[in-house]
């Protein structure tokens, strides 16, 4: 159904009166032959006020640092439309607004020539825009200033950014390091992880506490414990990853600090075995001594006390020895093959001072046919058991049982330091391997412990664990990979009073 003109002509201001943007249509002498709803609610005018009207009277002070006035005449002159122009504009009584306007030739009746001016209000989307790039500012300022190592790759695990504690951590920049998979800047064999982490991406949810040892430019390598988050596209497609990495250099030297504390923090409580693991064959020797030296008895029994000084002097030398081991720091990484059960005897040695009147231990080492071998330090691995075999013996101060189990379980070498104490309450156990934290009074060691000998343990590729009940006793759990295959098991307990 065709439109008559006058319905046309109706059609279109309906038409323009529902257009979203202020439309000014002008003839040659830049006078208004017609401006839309939109433009009069803007400007807070009518349509009668407004039509016939010239440019310079529409806009007293409307433009600034904008030639519209020129613009429309070389429009109009040339037939080519001007896109995307942008003013401001401050009608009266109305804040300052911004547009962004765009001027098309108009073609008149009679063959006369005009121009629509075409103006979108933006003046919201640009503070919006500018919002949003105060956000951006403010979240690259995160990144940059943040102490931890903040990557992100794409989802071939290829890197795009690298902040300045990734910088100053490893002397790589950022330039350096674009495009380079992240895989290659990790230490084997952990490489490998890496990479099969970013085959299997969309399977990852958040992998937490993992540690990749990185190269650095200078060719060290420094521990790293990483975690990695996903990122998403809206159709939940994987877009790249976030890898966020806590440096742990100054951890682990704040740890060796606290070991050392731990350490001499033992040694003073252990203090009295040893005094008494010492006097003993002293005290033998020197009775053997005194017995030679007056010539008394035969040549038998001389050579009794003989044999008696000599093995007196081997005891102790063998305290001294220990003692001076344990002492002695050592790093993690000048590994050897230690005996297991070696350390637990010393262990025992060490503690047993602390042993409370009807103390009870239950061990018997394994023969030499079952001896169980750990790749590690023998004096961190002591200090853990030492830790332990105290932390059970204060937990029995009326006397009780201390039970020590050593066995394989596959790859692994597994002891349990148990105890028949006051166990631990149920609202603690989650907390026992936090630095500092202890139940204990003034009289208690420093709360280091449980958490030095957690991060030994973790460090040699271990576990500690803890199982408790309430009056019936607890038990911790080492376990240490072996340093060779043995699939025969050792489980040794005897009573020893």
């Amino acid at each position: 159904m065709l439109l008559s003109a006058l319905d046309h002509e109706s059609f279109f201001h309906a038409a323009m009166a529902t257009i979203p943007s202020s439309i000014l249509i002008f003839d040659e002498r830049l006078a208004v032959l017609m401006a839309n709803r939109n433009f009069l609610d803007k400007s807070r005018s009518t349509l009668e006020a407004t039509l016939g009207r010239r440019l310079h009277e529409i806009f007293p002070t409307a433009f600034q640092d904008t030639a519209l006035d020129q613009q429309i005449r070389e429009v109009i002159g040339s037939g080519t439309t001007l896109h995307r122009q942008r003013m401001t504009f401050r009608a009266p009584g109305v804040s300052l607004r911004v547009y962004s306007y765009s001027i098309c030739p108009l073609q008149l009746h009679g063959g006369a020539r005009g121009a629509i001016l075409v103006m979108d209000d933006v003046t919201d989307h640009l503070r919006l825009g500018e919002e949003v790039r105060r956000m951006q500012v403010h979240l690259a300022s995160i990144v940059e200033s943040a102490r931890d190592l903040i990557i992100s790759t794409d989802p071939s695990g290829a890197i795009m950014t690298w902040n300045n504690a990734a910088e100053l951590a490893t002397g790589y920049s950022q330039n350096d390091m674009r495009g380079r998979l992240l895989a290659d800047q990790i230490e084997a064999p952990q490489d490998r992880d890496v990479a099969d982490c970013f085959r299997q991406i969309a399977r990852i949810g958040d992998l937490r506490a993992v540690e990749w040892p990185m190269r650095c430019r200078d060719g060290q390598t420094i521990p790293v414990s990483w975690h990695l988050s996903r990122m998403t596209g809206t159709g939940g497609e994987v877009t790249g990853v976030v890898v966020v990495g806590r440096n742990l250099v100054e951890q682990r030297a704040m740890e060796a600090q606290m070991r050392q504390a731990e350490k001499l923090a033992a040694l003073g409580m252990v203090i009295g075995g040893i005094a008494h693991e010492i006097r003993n064959p002293l005290g033998v020797s020197s009775a053997a001594a005194q017995l030679m030296r007056r010539g008394v008895g035969s040549a038998e029994l001389i050579e009794e006390c003989i044999g008696k000084v000599i093995g007196g002097i081997e005891r102790a030398s063998l305290v001294v020895e220990s003692l001076l081991r344990f002492a002695r720091p050592g790093p993690l990484r000048e590994t050897t093959r230690v005996d297991v059960a070696a350390v637990l005897t010393n262990a025992l040695m060490f503690a047993s001072g602390e042993a409370a009147a009807g103390t009870t231990v239950d061990w018997k080492p394994p023969p030499p046919t079952r001896q169980a071998y750990a790749q590690g330090v023998q004096n961190l691995l002591e200090l853990v058991i030492i830790n332990l075999m105290l932390n059970a013996f204060q937990a029995m101060p009326e006397g009780g049982k201390l039970s020590i189990e050593l066995w394989f379980d596959g790859p692994e070498i597994v002891i349990e330091i148990g105890d028949t104490g006051f166990g631990i309450p149920p609202a603690h156990v989650s907390k026992i391997f936090d630095p500092f934290f202890t139940t204990g009074g003034g009289k208690q060691r420093s709360g280091l412990g449980l958490s030095v000998s957690h991060s030994i343990v973790r460090q040699h590729g271990g576990s500690l664990t803890v199982r408790t009940a309430a009056r019936e006793g607890t038990i911790f759990t080492v376990r240490l990979p072996a340093a060779r295959a043995d699939k025969r098991a050792v489980r040794a307990v005897l009573q020893v009073v």
